[in-house]
């Protein structure tokens, strides 16, 4: 699945690279230069496509007349960050809960638990220690998703 969504996205984004104007130069040892940025004396080489506006080249022209325009956009930009943090957050907890899910799971189906010693050596927790996990891993997973989320 992640090289056929990697590969698609080289083929949707490797169009958007090539949008560039080719500006021709030639310096005062007599070399040519050739770049994607204007420069005094340039001259247009050919151009693919009209280039997308950047956020750098709208800038000037999002001047506001009056003080209330500017509120509006400032309460518009408030906006859409306060609502991007609660998508942001909303995705975490999404993540923190099939996280936890996952580690109640396994810690339900395992046979024998087991901690991992500094030497690397495994430790097997008795039946009275594992329970004692099994039952961290359920309030970590209802801290994480609610109280009544039921493992399925």
């Amino acid at each position: 699945m992640r090289p056929l969504l990697l590969l698609t996205a080289v083929f949707v984004l490797l169009p958007l690279a090539a949008r560039a104007d080719v500006y021709r130069w030639v310096d005062a040892g007599g070399e040519v230069h050739y770049s994607d940025r204007p420069r005094e004396g340039a001259e247009l080489v050919r151009m693919t496509s009209p280039r997308p506006p950047t956020p750098a080249d709208e800038a000037p022209r999002r001047v506001a007349s009056t003080p209330d325009a500017t509120a509006a956009v400032d309460e518009q930009a408030s906006r859409e960050a306060a609502r991007a943090v609660a998508q942001d957050l909303a995705a975490k907890r999404a993540a923190d809960c099939t996280d936890a899910k996952a580690r109640y799971d396994k810690s339900l189906k395992a046979r024998r638990i087991f901690r991992t010693l500094e030497n690397g050596e495994r430790e097997y927790l008795s039946d009275a220690e594992a329970d004692q996990v099994r039952i961290a891993n359920r309030a970590a997973m209802d801290a994480a998703c609610g109280p009544s989320t039921a493992s399925r």
